[in-house]
């Protein structure tokens, strides 16, 4: 099994595309190829957050980042902890950003985004749990972005 870096001390890359006739933009981890497809983290958890589109390019305001950095800075340490889940990209496009993990334990990474959320005011978010075995939308990200 390969050692899994903490999402804060890992590389990250950054894409700048258009889609929806929008800029878009995806954060991801170029360096988890290996673990794509891994049997310890069958489940897609990704974390929406709709918000109100102050300028044209459709891409959050100063204040909106701050708030979703916020929001990042508050569940990904207790994720990644264990590597309870692993964080894998963050995409925003046209007035949503997504947070996109990978889990072998969705009720356990439920109490902890529960329990690390209870300290702040609510967030609009919306959680959505995905069967992914073969890691099937990071595979698509590294197509994208190679």
């Amino acid at each position: 099994m390969m050692e899994i870096k903490p999402a804060d001390s890992d590389a990250w890359n950054i894409a700048e595309g258009k889609a929806n006739g929008k800029p878009s933009l995806i954060r991801y981890r170029p360096e988890l190829r290996q673990l794509i497809g891994s049997p310890n983290y069958p489940q897609r958890l990704v974390i929406f957050w709709d918000y109100k589109q102050t300028n044209d390019s459709g891409l959050p305001s100063n204040t909106q980042l701050d708030e979703m950095k916020i929001f990042e800075d508050a569940i990904v340490d207790p994720l990644d902890v264990d590597r309870l889940a692993i964080f894998v990209y963050s995409y925003t496009n046209a007035g949503t950003r997504e947070w996109h993990f990978y889990t072998g334990n969705i009720e356990k990474v439920g109490v902890i985004i529960n329990s690390a959320l209870s300290k702040h005011d609510k967030f609009p978010i919306e959680l959505q749990v995905y069967e992914d075995t073969e890691w099937s939308e990071l595979k698509k990200v590294y197509e994208i972005c190679k």
